[in-house]
This record gives C-alpha cells, structure tokens and sequence, in this order.
C-alpha cells in the first residue's frame, strides 16, 4: 500500500515468513525493539527495503501466530483495570470468573485467548516482551527461578 511519502506497508504474510525465518535463527529474542530491528534487516535483505512495520504491528502479529510463544512482562498500575481489548494483541479479552461461598459468580480479571496476557483488578502494564519459539525450555527456566 504506497503512501505520500513513498514507503509501502507489508501484507501480513511477508512479515509472517521475516518472523519465522529470524526465529528459527535465533530462537529468543528478549525485546519489541530488538526483535523489530531484526525483522526491519530482514525485510530489507528481501529486497523490500521501502516497506515500513511498526513495533506495534509486528507483535500484533506474532502474537496471533502459533508457533511463536510471547513472554509479556509487566508491571502493576495503580488505576483499577477497565480493558475491554488486549494491549498486546488486539484481541476481546474475557472474564475470569470466580464463585464465592455464598454461591454467587465474580470476575476477578481478564484474560486474552490469544496471547494469555491477563489483568487482575489492578491494571497490568507490559513493559517487555520476550519472543521465543522454546517455550518448553523457557518455562523450565521461569519456573526454576532461571533466566533462560
């Protein structure tokens, strides 16, 4: 799609093959402005250097791909979560629902089918992302109190 200024974005399935190709290769990359650097190098060795992708874009999209596992950390605000849409990805999120002794159901937070971000009643912010596709190994290390 060209524009004034004379770039073009992407269609999805470029930068799908650009993620799968640097994964493969690396197999984590622990940051957003790491792992778009690579992807932007990529594109460029592909010989679409005129193409423009934005952070934002490209964890949207690696987010909803299968193989790539995204680790989202984050901190806690201080405001009360209202989210209806997930910050990683895009996606509706869902309530997480509890029973009390009286038998009554309450949320308790919200979840992303896509990504598995999750908010309690506090908001969480993600302030880094990690893009692996050894999600065994890399859940080993978390758990093991690791870093991988």
């Amino acid at each position: 799609m060209p524009d004034a200024d004379g770039y073009r974005i992407p269609r999805e399935e470029v930068v799908i093959t650009a993620v799968r190709g640097i994964l493969n290769e690396a197999m984590t990359i622990r940051s957003q402005t790491l792992f778009h650097r690579l992807i932007m190098a990529r594109l460029k060795e592909m010989g679409l250097d005129r193409f423009k992708l934005s952070p934002r874009r490209l964890r949207r999209i690696s987010a909803k791909m299968e193989e790539v596992y995204l680790v989202i950390h984050c901190r806690e605000g201080a405001r009360r979560s209202r989210r209806t849409r997930c910050p990683v990805c895009g996606t509706g999120m869902q309530d997480i629902k509890n029973s009390t002794l009286y038998g009554w159901t309450v949320s308790t937070g919200k979840f992303c089918p896509v990504c598995h971000y999750w908010t309690g009643t506090r908001e969480r912010i993600p302030t880094r992302y990690v893009f692996t596709i050894e999600k065994e190994k890399y859940q080993d290390d978390a758990i093991n109190g690791r870093e991988p």
